[in-house]
């Protein structure tokens, strides 16, 4: 229902980036009633998702892990490819920021998939471009910094960003070198947000940033600070107070290249003092929140017996028929949201459990593997089949004709092993293994730009 989701999705925007997540909540919650009054699950589903990325950014990670379940158990039957594409974006996210990279490449591959099936019109309605860009972020934590560009600049196809544009001037800037390339990519999101008449956003304090980054670089300290002081004044008008930290560690370094000292140090000390607080109040803003519907419950009771006691003797008959008729249907909702709290309060106390479960993903049976790998042992590939015994299959369906050297180096692809890893472990040299992984793309027909490893997780969906 795009009356539903593009309204909900644009306002959404707006005020997160802003840095109004109580207001944000507010909103998803008003959403979230309406789509359970029209049946509309995948409503429900869009707004779960919303939430759980407020509370990922204020660092309520338990919640938002509670949050995407609800979102994912409402979205079994669903045929929206790009609901289901922001579902695995935020669980990638999710991975990512509690240091499982590995699953946030896995979780973002399934994103990729359902992105892959959505037109143009909802990748940008859906912001999808952050699926591409966020696997660019995941990859350098793999190690993998050239593909890493590939879907920067995928995502700027989707949508022209100053955001996009300052990650991969900062991708130059800090990986290839090439400065004329990064000072471009610098200067065409300095002219993007100068065209931008959206309201202040967080994501032009990044812009900011990136800049100064490249000035400090150059030695113009000067420069630096001034954009660097830009990026502050975003980051404190949109509370981003994870963000802090770092601009004012940035703004000392700026003043410490000038050889001012005593602004070096008193950002320095900021910086010091940022690190070590923690931001409760939005926290303790979202916690009240999630809970404010029983509250507002009991206020209307509260108001409705007010109005009762203030009504003539001739309506008082009806008012108390229509307030014992109202106070059971307001009993039994309070009663199921009751319900639903303790559900969400004993799901948030599994958060270890869960963080397990994503955790797993790398299991006893994984680092077999792993060993058997790097020790080229002839039971590599008998066991892989053991573990994933659905993928050879796969794999054969496409291509009958591949030798088992190739299955060996599906299976090590599949592993994540970059093509160094394999050579190293294959004992042959770097281009060779190189050369194996063109043929096998030529075998099983998968096109020069997409990534070998992102094609066989596609298998598994």
């Amino acid at each position: 229902m795009t009356n539903f989701d593009y309204p909900l999705l644009h306002k959404n925007e707006v005020l997160r980036l802003a840095g109004n997540f109580g207001d944000c909540m507010l909103l998803n919650e008003e959403y979230l009633q309406k789509a359970r009054q029209e049946d509309y699950s995948d409503g429900e589903a869009l707004c779960y998702i919303n939430m759980s990325n407020i509370s990922v950014s204020i660092g309520n990670y338990k919640k938002g892990l509670v949050f995407l379940k609800k979102a994912e158990a409402l979205l079994q039957n669903s045929k929206n490819e790009a609901l289901k594409a922001k579902l695995y974006q935020e669980y990638g996210q999710l991975s990512k920021v509690t240091g499982l990279y590995k699953n946030a490449l896995g979780f973002n591959s399934k994103a990729l998939y359902y992105t892959g099936k959505c037109s143009l019109q909802d990748k940008r309605n859906y912001f999808l471009d952050r699926v591409f860009s966020n696997r660019g972020d995941f990859l350098y934590e793999a190690g993998r910094k050239d593909s890493a560009l590939i879907y920067f600049h995928r995502a700027r196809n989707v949508i022209n960003t100053p955001l996009i544009n300052s990650l991969i001037a900062k991708h130059h800037l800090l990986h290839t070198a090439l400065i004329d390339s990064s000072k471009l990519y610098v200067d065409r999101s300095l002219e993007l947000v100068k065209r931008d008449t959206i309201q202040l956003n967080a994501q032009k304090g990044m812009v900011y940033r990136v800049a100064g980054d490249y000035y400090k670089t150059q030695g113009n300290y000067a420069e630096a600070q001034v954009f660097y002081q830009k990026a502050l004044d975003v980051f404190l008008e949109t509370k981003r107070a994870y963000n802090l930290p770092f601009i004012y560690q940035s703004i000392a370094e700026a003043y410490k290249g000038m050889g001012n000292k005593e602004k070096e140090a008193e950002f320095e000390n900021k910086y010091l003092d940022a690190k070590s607080k923690l931001s409760k109040d939005q926290t303790e803003t979202v916690n009240l929140l999630i809970d404010k519907v029983l509250t507002e419950k009991e206020n209307d009771v509260e108001v409705f017996k007010f109005k009762l006691f203030a009504s003539s003797a001739v309506l008082i008959l009806i008012i108390v028929i229509g307030f014992v008729l109202m106070y059971r249907k307001m009993k039994n909702k309070k009663s199921k949201l009751r319900e639903e709290t303790t559900i969400l309060k004993s799901q948030t106390e599994l958060l270890t459990n869960e963080t397990e479960v994503l955790a797993s993903k790398v299991n006893e049976s994984f680092s077999d593997l792993v060993q058997l790998a790097k020790r080229n042992d002839s039971a590599f590939l008998t066991r892989f089949q053991e573990v994933y015994p659905d993928f050879i299959e796969k794999l054969l369906d496409i291509n009958e004709d591949l030798s088992s050297a190739d299955l060996h180096l599906c299976a090590m692809i599949k592993l994540n092993f970059s093509s160094k890893e394999i050579a190293s472990y294959m004992s042959i040299l770097h281009k060779s293994a190189q050369q194996k992984k063109y043929r096998l793309r030529k075998k099983l027909n998968v096109p020069s730009d997409q990534d070998l490893y992102v094609f066989f997780q596609g298998l598994d969906s």
